[in-house]
């Protein structure tokens, strides 16, 4: 019947037939100003002036892991503004790093982007993206960010999909795009849970398949979609669901009553064979829409017809109807509450006698196995070896079958404790499997709870979550049966909306929180009433019809006339399922039934007595088959004292619906025939005419047994033969599965080889750059040249030895901005300077000094890439100190000679090999009347008019200038002064080489009227 175990996918795949236009968008808006964004307005956005909660938008939780960057990318470039959706996107990032994911993002969407913040409140039409290192959650619409606690090893998308699941409810929705590892299969089936919807990343697109694929596996997705058509389809589903809101209001939508469920119902039960005619309304319909909004639809008709002509729909609402949320240890307050109570329940066992424990509605065996530990810590605590038999059984054979494996994904460790988890279980690749000595203590079994027979004698008996599907009738008989299952003093544990209302007489509460209960000792079970307590499918014909208002005295008189008369002219009769469990008693059937020996059976075939044994199940056969009734007479029946001639009668039952498939079979004892005449024959001829026509009819009866036994065999014949080519075909699928595995093994030795020469050539590769790295650290070290080189925000990237001796610089520098740190210059307009070059790209130099007088060449030059792109400068220091004091040197010496030479009263000119002026000194200026402006640059021979135009002494010059010869003295020679007149003159030249320079001729010349000499003649 009812079951929590919870798979279900849509097996086709929706594919986007809507292309949306990429657009890039930079700017990053508040969250604040996204709510308030102009633009179209979303569906969810519209509902919030109607009343409804202002938080209840849909918020998308989505979770990467390798390969994502680009899965997010193709997914936000397709989503689009005004959706009325919040998103928060989770992925695995190291801690203690800064996260580029934000910007990144942002380059390909036009929602805008925000580095999620503990406390931040979410908003409709924003990203939200999870820091790195942390658990991101929801509570009451804010965000939370708790860190990492590694001995925990929580898995943050998982920790994300069931806090969506627990704030949001049915507005939950959970997207698995690439990474590998299985995190987030255990978040989305509590987000299915909670009828949230489940996408995940077509494995063929992603870049690492694993959690998509181990999400796909689940059967629990929706949509298996590239990133890019997801926001496509997701608005589809959002818009859908509004629509669905709106018109399912019942003056809108009576196509959704119980009379338009109930045509789903039916073809639910014809295909799957269960009915779920007793499970609330409420839920049904709640399943049945969130089915219709995936597939777009809007009436339950339309819906119908999609069930009518997919059966695979059939199977994904079946799944869907099935869905809970389970777990290990949930609500480890209440298993704290059982832990002690098995404790007390080990503690009074017999050396002998089992621990028994049912676990109902086991679902994929998360509940089961947690109570198997806690099992063995309690015999372990009270020092005990007893025998444990854990029954665990649920209606979804797929998830049985789950739970059989025992194999669980990594994100069950935020459940079990690092203690359980390594002694319990076994670490595989992906995930964690149950160890052997806790599997053994369970037996996994499919069952229908309504149907078929309950374990019984039990200690302890789990069914959580169960009871709040159902209606109340059917909670009642389980209820019963649950007693019925318990031993004095055992346990029920419900869950925690469940109650047992209505069997306070049968049961104690122990913890009234966690929903823990105690059958009492006294007193059996308490049977049902037949006709108030027993849900509709169990009371056949019009015992079923429901009570109406006004009419309870009338019916009540017809219910007991009805018994009267059944009780009266009914024969014993029980009505019996295909496989023979017994649905209904009628009469006394004793005489013809009687309880098997060993353990408590309700099934007819067992029961049935000697001679109806083998008559009852071959008469079901021919019934089956057959319209009219079968009827076996003269069935020789054992009783207490004897034997009796027993009348058989089986009918398949077509109606009412409830009971379609199932069988009646009455009894009625058949009386003494009539004494025939007479004849004249002996009592021997007599005797042998009976014993004859005895023998015909029992050898009539084998032969109808052997040959219903023939048909069974050539059937079982039939069903091996199809079984063995299966198995033939499943072992040539092996056979093919292995081949193709060794191809896959040739294939990855030979990638591995190709790694290995690729890893190869990767570390010469690396030895290569780091020979260049050191080689360029020494040679910029060696050129004594203090380097610095700055990115485009000014930060240090990289500096040589000798920069040290500019700025005040340690190793853990690289990465600060150079304004902060402080340098040892007379100069306060580095930074500023800096930031021009970096604007205007101009190279900079200047001669600065430090704070210690040494002189350095600072330039600042823009860095550029191979590609010709500016990434920064490059900022250098040339040390110049011994140049600078070089210079103030030659300087210094070069005043001191024009000092000596400006003091010496004889004129002196400098001429070049060309015998053009270079200078001249005071004296000659003041001798021959003229200016520096006339004469330098001037031949001699244009000198004072050509006054010095003498062919002698130009070819003396000449010979001195080409250093033919050094010295020319005292060569006389007359010059007409101005204002003075003729005079005599002597002239003494010599040739001069200044110091990296080209040669000169120093010309001295003496005037012959003013020599001493002269002077003295005169005196």
């Amino acid at each position: 019947m009812a079951s929590r175990s919870k798979n279900t996918r849509n097996k086709s795949k929706v594919r986007s037939t809507t292309p949306m236009k990429r657009t890039k968008k930079k700017h990053v808006r508040t969250p604040e100003q996204s709510a308030t964004s102009k633009g179209p307005v979303a569906p969810f956005t519209k509902r919030k002036a109607t009343g409804e909660d202002p938080a209840s938008f849909p918020v998308v939780g989505i979770g990467a892991s390798a390969g994502g960057l680009e899965a997010l990318e193709a997914f936000f470039s397709e989503v689009v503004p005004n959706s009325g959706m919040a998103y928060i996107v989770v992925t695995h990032q190291a801690p203690g790093r800064a996260s580029l994911l934000p910007e990144l993002l942002a380059k390909h969407s036009r929602v805008p982007m925000h580095t999620a913040e503990d406390g931040m409140k979410l908003v409709p039409d924003a990203v939200f993206v999870a820091p790195p290192g942390g658990c991101v959650s929801v509570r009451d619409e804010r965000i939370q960010i708790e860190e990492i606690d590694p001995s925990m090893r929580t898995l943050p998308v998982d920790h994300l999909f069931r806090s969506l699941a627990k704030n949001d409810g049915d507005n939950a929705i959970a997207i698995v795009l690439s990474g590998n590892g299985r995190d987030g299969t255990l978040g989305i089936t509590e987000v299915k849970g909670v009828s949230g919807m489940v996408m995940a990343q077509e494995p063929s697109s992603a870049r690492y398949a694993g959690m998509p694929t181990s999400a796909i596996a689940t059967q629990l997705v929706d949509y298996v979609l590239p990133p890019n058509e997801m926001p496509v389809q997701l608005l589809r589903y959002v818009q859908g669901k509004d629509r669905l809101r709106v018109s399912n209001e019942p003056k809108e939508e009576p196509d959704t009553s119980t009379a338009g469920l109930q045509r789903v119902l039916v073809i639910l039960r014809a295909r799957t064979g269960n009915d779920f005619a007793s499970y609330k309304k409420s839920t049904v319909r709640r399943r049945v829409e969130r089915r219709m909004t995936v597939h777009g639809l809007r009436s339950v008709a339309e819906y119908a017809q999609l069930l009518e002509r997919a059966p695979h729909e059939v199977d994904a609402l079946f799944r869907e109807l099935l869905i809970s949320v389970t777990s290990f240890f949930r609500d480890p307050e209440a298993y704290a509450v059982l832990e002690s109570e098995l404790q007390r329940i080990i503690k009074l066992k017999a050396d002998d006698d089992p621990v028994r424990i049912w676990v109902a509605g086991c679902a994929t065996g998360e509940e089961a196995y947690s109570l198997a530990i806690l099992v063995k810590e309690a015999l372990l605590a009270a020092g005990r070896s007893l025998a444990v038999q854990i029954f665990a059984t649920d209606l979804d054979s797929q998830a049985v079958e789950t739970a059989r494996a025992g194999r669980y994904p990594e994100g069950i460790a935020a459940d079990v404790s690092p203690e359980r988890l390594e002694r319990f279980f076994t670490k595989e690749e992906g995930g964690y499997r149950v160890t052997k000595d806790v599997r053994e203590l369970l037996v996994f079994a499919s069952q229908n709870l309504v149907k078929d027979p309950p374990f019984t004698k039990l200690d302890l008996l789990s069914c959580r979550n169960l009871l709040i599907y159902l209606e109340s009738e059917l909670q009642k008989r389980i209820l019963w049966l649950f007693s019925y299952s318990l031993r004095p003093a055992g346990i029920l544990f419900l869950g925690t909306s469940e109650s047992v209302a209505g069997f306070d007489d049968v049961f104690t509460v122990v913890d009234k929180k966690w929903k823990v209960f105690q059958r009492r000792d006294s007193g059996g079970p308490r049977l049902p009433d037949l006709h108030q307590e027993l849900p509709p499918a169990a009371i056949p014909g019009r015992l079923a019809t429901a009570h109406r208002p006004g009419h309870r005295a009338v019916v009540g008189v017809g219910l007991v006339a009805e018994r009267l008369l059944l009780s009266s002219f009914v024969p014993p009769t029980v009505i019996l399922s295909e496989r023979g469990e017994l649905i209904y008693l009628h009469g006394r059937t004793g005489s013809f039934l009687e309880p098997a020996a060993g353990e408590p059976t309700n099934n007819v075939f067992n029961m049935a007595r000697e001679g109806l044994r083998l008559e009852l199940p071959a008469a079901m056969r021919q019934a089956s088959t057959s319209v009219e009734p079968v009827v076996r007479r003269g069935l020789q029946v054992k009783t207490n004292g004897g034997f009796s001639s027993v009348r058989l009668t089986v009918r398949k039952l077509d109606e009412p619906e409830s009971l379609r498939g199932a069988f009646i079979a009455t009894f009625e004892e058949e009386k003494d025939e009539p004494k025939k005449p007479k004849v004249r024959s002996g009592k021997s001829d007599r005797g042998h005419i009976e014993r004859i026509s005895s023998l015909e009819r029992e050898l009539q009866r084998t032969k109808e047994n052997l040959q219903g036994t023939i048909e069974e065999l050539e059937t079982s014949n039939e069903e091996l033969k199809s079984t063995n080519e299966e198995l033939q075909s499943t072992n040539e699928e092996l056979q093919s599965a292995n081949e193709e595995l060794e191809t896959s093994r040739e294939e990855m030795q030979s990638l591995n080889e190709e790694l290995q020469t690729v890893n190869s050539e990767l570390e010469e590769r690396n030895r290569a750059l780091s020979q260049a790295n050191d080689d360029m650290q020494n040679l910029l070290n060696s050129t004594e040249i203090a380097t610095i080189f700055l990115d485009d925000k000014l930060a240090i990237k990289r500096f040589t030895t000798q920069a040290k001796k500019v700025f005040s610089l340690i190793d853990t520098d690289i990465g600060r901005p150079i304004s902060d740190l402080t340098a040892n210059l007379r100069y306060d307009h580095l930074v500023e300077e800096a930031r021009e070059v970096l604007q205007t790209l101009v190279f900079r130099e200047r001669e600065i000094q430090t704070k210690e007088g040494s002189w350095r060449l600072m330039r600042v030059m823009p860095y550029r890439t191979h590609e010709n792109l500016i990434d920064g400068l490059v900022i250098t220091f040339v040390d110049i100190d011994r140049v600078k004091r070089a210079e103030e040197e030659a300087q210094m010496a070069r005043l001191y000679a024009e000092s000596i030479v400006e003091a010496v009263r004889v004129s002196l000119l400098v001429l070049d090999t060309h015998l053009r002026v270079v200078s001249a000194n005071r004296a000659f200026y003041e001798q021959f009347r003229t200016t520096p402006k006339l004469l330098v640059g001037e031949p001699i021979q244009q000198v004072s008019e050509g006054r010095w135009d003498a062919p002698d002494l130009d070819a003396k010059l000449r010979r001195i200038a080409k250093g033919d010869q050094e010295v020319m003295t005292a060569s006389p020679v007359t010059v007409t002064l101005p204002r003075v007149g003729p005079e005599r003159m002597t002239l003494n030249a010599r040739r001069i080489v200044p110091t990296g320079d080209k040669p000169l001729i120093l010309l001295a010349i003496e005037s012959l009227n003013n020599s001493p000499k002269k002077r003295d003649e005169e005196g």
